[in-house]
């Protein structure tokens, strides 16, 4: 059980560390960025914050989820 625990901090701490960065890739994004027009025509910072890192963060929790998580059978020792 101590093992499970464990685990389960570890992604906990994952899930908040990458709501953190989205967080604040979409602040820098959003309100840091010059005034311009990205590739798709959108203004620079709609298209920064609203289409490519969402896209990034996709990515990375995908690779988060194959690296980190792993399946643990939570009623494990509730069998009577």
């Amino acid at each position: 059980m101590h093992n499970t625990n464990k685990q389960l901090n570890r992604e906990a701490k994952w899930a908040v560390l990458l709501s953190l960065g989205y967080l604040v890739g979409w602040i820098i994004f959003a309100y840091l960025l010059p005034q311009g027009h990205g590739l798709l025509g959108f203004p620079l910072w709609f298209e920064m914050s609203c289409i490519f890192l969402p896209v990034l963060f996709i990515l990375v929790a995908l690779l988060v989820i194959k690296g980190v998580y792993q399946d643990i059978d939570l009623e494990e020792g509730s069998h009577e």
